[in-house]
Formats: C-alpha cells, structure tokens, sequence
C-alpha cells in the first residue's frame, strides 16, 4: 500500500525577490550633551577691573550739604514734597505782597522768558537796583496786607503773600537800598515788580497791542 507524500507548497523564488524589501527604521542613539570645550587661547587673561576712585572728602561734604540743605517738607509716607533744589547756592527769601493778577500775569510770561520764576525775580531785582527808576520819577508803592479783618471777621485783600528768592549778596543789597530811600524791603521788591510789569514787560508787549493786531 503506498502513501502518497503530502506536499506543502513553496513560494517561488522569482516571486519572492519581485517583492520589495521592508526598510527598518534606525532610532538614532542619544548623545550626552555637548560641554562646552576650553578656550584654545592660552595666555590670555582678563585684565582686573580697575577699582573705584573713593569719593574725596570735598564731595561727600558737598553732598551732604546739599542733603541738609533740603528743607522741602515732607508728606505722610517720608518722601519730599516739590521740585528739589537746582541751584548749589542758598537762597534768601525776602517777602512782599502784590495784586494777585500781576502774580498770575508774572508766572504767566514766565516760561518764555526765564527757566523759573526765581530767576526771573533775580533778573528783575538786579536791573532795578542797576537803572534806579526812582531816581528818575517812578514813586515808591507800599503793599497791601493779603487779610483784612471788618468786625471780627476776616476777608481777602486780593493780594497775594510772594517770597521772592535771591542770592544773599543781591538780597543785602536791597536791605541797604531801603534803607537808605527809607522803605522797607517789602515796599522796594512791590515796587520793582509794579516797574517790570508796568514798563519792562508790560501785557501789551507780550501779547501786542490792539493795533498790531488789527494790522
């Protein structure tokens, strides 16, 4: 009796090689991180910084003259209060009184004559004592208290309390100029400013007057 041998069937090898091979992804190895290599330059050194210049005694004196100079008040949280101090010299003050408008009108024309109103004041009070417009007519004006008081109550003058700043040496010499013309210091400054709004700067120069205009 004879078997007959199973058979399996085989791919041939013509088919085999028609299909085309699979490529096999290669994950790429990691790599430890880069350090970054020494500098190749050998020999050069980093020059040492150069030490700081300790402040001389001048300065620190000047500094803290300035800081106890300083006598702007101050608010609720510490800080100051107002512009600080552009000036390195002391001023003095010398109060006087004036109209409120003319006080207007001067900080008015301020900005386009003079950086602030204490150098327009200085200016003002160096060409008065200079040109000594009394000598020549103008009279002497006394201001007026800026409260007045009817039956116990208190009211407004319309003028206006003014602290005009100036050098001590400017502000001596207005202390002897009154001195010697027999007014007060308040009566000289009130009367240099009526001078400087009245013929200097007057509000028809510096808005021009209604002619001009109409021209």
């Amino acid at each position: 009796m004879t078997t007959k041998k199973s058979t399996i069937a085989r791919p041939s090898r013509a088919k085999s090689a028609a299909r085309p091979a699979t490529a096999v992804k290669r994950v790429p190895k990691k790599q430890p991180p880069k350090v970054k290599a020494a500098s190749s330059r050998q020999g050069v050194t980093k020059a040492p910084a150069a030490p700081k210049r300790a402040s001389s005694s001048k300065g620190v004196a000047q500094d803290q003259e300035l800081v106890a100079a300083d006598t702007r008040p101050r608010s609720t949280r510490g800080g100051r209060i107002g512009r600080p101090k552009t000036r390195f010299e002391n001023l003095q003050a010398v109060p006087t009184r004036c109209p409120s408008h003319i006080y207007t009108y001067l900080r008015g024309i301020t900005p386009f004559l003079y950086p602030s109103l204490t150098a327009m004041f200085e200016d003002m009070i160096t060409r008065f004592l200079k040109e000594q417009p009394w000598e020549h007519g103008l009279h002497w004006r006394k201001p007026k208290t800026a409260m007045t008081y009817a039956k116990g109550m208190a009211g407004a003058t319309g003028w206006s309390q003014v602290n005009i700043q100036l050098p001590l040496e400017l502000k001596e010499r207005v202390t002897n100029v009154a001195s010697v013309c027999g007014v007060s210091n308040a009566c000289l400054c009130y009367t240099a400013i009526f001078w400087w709004v009245q013929y200097i700067y007057p509000p028809a120069k510096m808005v021009g007057s209604s002619s001009a205009t109409s021209a």
